[in-house]
């Protein structure tokens, strides 16, 4: 079997919806704008999800390249991550999803790095949130910085879509006609994706974060952020 088939399949495993990284629990504030009244119809989902790619070009994926790279350590990268998150929300969902990821990587995979991760975040030397381990990981699985970019970002979108669906706001068949209109998106925030670095980072869309820190306050709610 070549390596290249070999990543191959490991990226369509990892980007399996039914693998358990989390995600599912989580509509990365949607919900809280659909529920607040910023979100009312299909063409408001698709400029949510251009301006969610967009922020990630300066928000995420410096992140994530920085973790990937191995700029500075795993544990610095966290520390970075937990600061910046100032949105109380944001910061237990990155928790929350990264140990997930962390957790079910161990399980899936037999590499010594990884389950050492693991146990530093079970004695609390770290925390775990998802941007770091996610470009960790990804190293050490042998996933190219690019593929690894392009695999994060797309399981972000997946899961905004999926969280619309699950919220009625568009249904199942109607949200694949979404993909082919985030193409240049995609393109454009991938293209040069390996010289992004953590002067970077920049909140470009703050009325989102705002919105989703107002999630705890929902008088019902499907998704735990």
């Amino acid at each position: 079997m070549s390596k290249r088939a070999s990543n191959t399949r490991l990226l369509y495993q990892l980007v399996d919806s039914a693998f358990p990284s989390g995600g599912f629990a989580h509509s990365g504030g949607l919900e809280a704008l659909y529920q607040w009244g910023e979100l009312k119809h299909p063409g408001q989902l698709i400029d949510l999800l251009v301006t969610q790619i967009r922020q990630s070009r300066h928000y995420n994926l410096p992140q994530f390249v920085a973790a990937h790279q191995q700029s500075q350590t795993t544990v610095e990268l966290d520390n970075l991550c937990h600061a910046l998150l100032g949105n109380h929300v944001a910061r237990r969902a990155s928790l929350r999803q990264g140990q997930a990821f962390l957790a079910t990587c161990c399980q899936a995979f037999d590499y010594d790095a990884i389950d050492q991760l693991l146990v530093q975040v079970r004695n609390k030397t770290i925390r775990g949130h998802l941007l770091p381990t996610f470009g960790y990981v990804t190293r050490t699985l042998g996933i190219s910085l690019h593929e690894g970019a392009e695999l994060f970002l797309f399981t972000m979108i997946r899961d905004l879509i999926s969280s619309a669906i699950r919220l009625n706001i568009i249904g199942p068949l109607a949200a694949q006609s979404i993909w082919p209109q985030l193409d240049n998106e995609f393109t454009l925030v991938l293209k040069h994706c390996e010289t992004y670095c953590l002067s970077d980072i920049a909140q470009t869309s703050p009325i989102l974060d705002i919105l989703q820190s107002n999630h705890d306050r929902l008088y019902s709610r499907l998704f735990q952020s």
